[in-house]
């Protein structure tokens, strides 16, 4: 391996690969054992570190690959700590583009129709009404009183529970997988992230009270996500790493 001042996410990516040819193993059978996907583990052996999720996966990822070669990983993990500095140091920024400018609605002419509606919802109302008023009141209603609406009874105990278990369940995220696994981490606004390796046919239930909700995931195919009464199934395409913004009920847009 290249000397730890010197290597690169590229040298980095050339021995880890040299290594596993070494123990006589192919990328194929490291996927199928840990059950991360060939994209990911290829982008580790070409130092293609942008294509990963991010350090905390990338360790992750990188550590079950050592186990299945059989190499040691503490000198493995120092070069990667420092290959991942300088492939995020030498990353380039990209240029954001400016937002289109806000086209102005014109509200005059949508006042003016809205006026001339009313008023001629205003004549209709008058006119219905002189006609009623000259109409002789028929026998049958002087003399027939009508029935009283029957009052509903209050909601007994149960149901006013049921009814607000119903309401904050969609505050609940829940997290499931096909018949895939994939690792995923989740950050709650406000709250430090959380992270696990949800094995296939799994659910995870969050109690994200409402709020903004983060997520990566391994591999978006692998997983459903229900949040807020929205459903996103599947999240992303089959081995793609994703990263999700999900808007909390605070968050969402009004309508009108």
């Amino acid at each position: 391996m290249v000397s730890l001042t010197k290597i690169t996410a590229r040298d980095f990516g050339e021995a880890l690969k040299a290594a596993r040819e070494e123990a006589g193993a192919t990328v194929e059978a490291i996927s199928d054992r840990t059950k991360i996907s060939t994209r990911m583990l290829a982008a580790l052996e070409r130092g293609d570190f942008g294509k990963l999720p991010n350090l905390v996966f990338a360790k992750m990822f990188l550590r079950q690959y050592l186990d299945f070669i059989g190499a040691a990983p503490d000198r493995w993990f120092q070069a990667f700590d420092v290959a991942w500095r300088k492939s995020a140091e030498s990353s380039q920024s990209f240029v954001v583009r400016p937002a289109a400018p806000i086209r102005k609605r014109r509200t005059g002419p949508w006042i003016v129709g809205v006026f001339l509606v009313a008023a001629a919802v205003v004549g209709v109302l008058v006119v219905e009404n002189r006609q009623r008023d000259q109409r002789p009141a028929p026998l049958a209603s002087v003399l027939t009183l009508s029935p009283q609406a029957p009052v509903p009874a209050p909601p007994t105990v149960p149901a006013v529970a049921a009814a607000h278990q119903a309401a904050s369940r969609p505050e609940v995220l829940l997290i499931r997988t096909g018949k895939a696994s994939c690792w995923v981490e989740i950050r709650v606004a406000g709250e430090g992230p959380t992270s696990r390796l949800l094995t296939a046919g799994s659910v995870w239930e969050v109690s994200a009270g409402g709020k903004d909700v983060d997520l990566v995931l391994g591999d978006a195919g692998a997983v459903s996500l229900e949040y807020l009464g929205q459903t996103q199934s599947p999240a992303g395409r089959p081995g793609e790493v994703a990263h999700i913004h999900l808007m909390g009920a605070s968050s969402a847009p009004v309508q009108r």
